[in-house]
């Protein structure tokens, strides 16, 4: 995600008027997105640390009471991603009524013809960079089909435009979440296209497969929308078990790539039994 964070901030470094919609756009996504992340990160680090999680000195109640806001402060995130859906859908109806190829918006795949899936899946298939894109966009594809045509059915039952886009609510935030991670599975093979091969690269791979696959895990729109067979999408939860196996002896070392000082870690961080005992009381 901090590559799509990046990515995010060249774009606005480097804004122009007529790049202002796509800056909007992707801004509105990435915000929901990595906000909701936030929030189920710091839940995951609370569980994983026990009582230990809920003391004031190890800060992580701390830091949910304060990031929960973020889910809506400067924009409720349910109605961003209804309005990345609105624009994505704007942008569906101007290429069909002009006959034009997509050309914003990461849309340009939906230019080409819809990639093939292998019917069994393996291993290898399901940590291909190309697998993984292929099946991102498929599912962006699939629900952006479906939204257009779902509010086209409101309107012909005389709903105005705005109110049909509510009635397809659901569809609306299942695409906005579609983009979202396509365009944050993008950033993340293109950064890892620039690296030389070795064991970062290696990393990279690991980190990149995880991401992808857990997508493919937890929506049930591959499911729903028959991008994925029940067997396959087991297989896809037992290759995320693997990848978390083959990352777990690098953990520390890749939490600590991130470069936090250490008198802003908290006790949890080091020997919280110390910490704990009646000496340190």
């Amino acid at each position: 995600m901090s590559f799509a964070g990046n990515y995010l901030k060249m774009i606005y470094v480097k804004r122009a008027p007529e790049t202002i919609k796509t800056l909007h756009v992707i801004s509105s996504a990435l915000k929901a997105t990595l906000s909701w992340h936030n929030m189920r990160t710091l839940q995951e680090c609370r569980e994983a640390c026990g009582g230990q999680g809920l003391k004031t000195e190890n800060r992580v109640g701390h830091l949910k009471g304060e990031y929960d806001v973020h889910s809506t402060f400067e924009g409720d995130n349910n109605i961003l991603m209804q309005q990345v859906s609105k624009a994505l859908l704007a942008a569906y109806v101007a290429a069909q009524k002009k006959s034009k190829p997509f050309s914003s918006l990461g849309l340009e795949h939906m230019n080409e013809p819809c990639p093939v899936i292998p019917s069994q899946l393996t291993s290898t298939s399901l940590r291909s960079s190309q697998f993984q894109i292929n099946m991102f966009r498929m599912r962006e594809r699939e629900l952006l089909d479906r939204f257009a045509a779902e509010v086209t059915q409101h309107q012909a039952r005389e709903k105005s435009k705005e109110f049909s886009i509510i009635l397809s609510y659901q569809l609306a935030e299942d695409l906005a979440r579609a983009f979202s991670d396509r365009t944050i599975l993008e950033k993340f093979i293109e950064a890892e296209a620039r690296v030389s091969a070795g064991s970062l690269k290696n990393m990279l791979g690991l980190l990149r497969s995880l991401y992808a696959l857990s997508c493919l895990d937890e929506d049930a729109a591959f499911l729903r929308y028959g991008l994925v067979t029940p067997e396959n999408a087991a297989i896809v939860r037992k290759e995320v078990t693997e990848l978390c196996g083959q990352l777990r002896p690098h953990a520390l070392a890749l939490v600590s790539s991130f470069g936090i000082p250490d008198a802003f870690l908290s006790p949890i961080a080091y020997d919280w039994i110390e910490a704990n005992s009646w000496s340190s009381v």
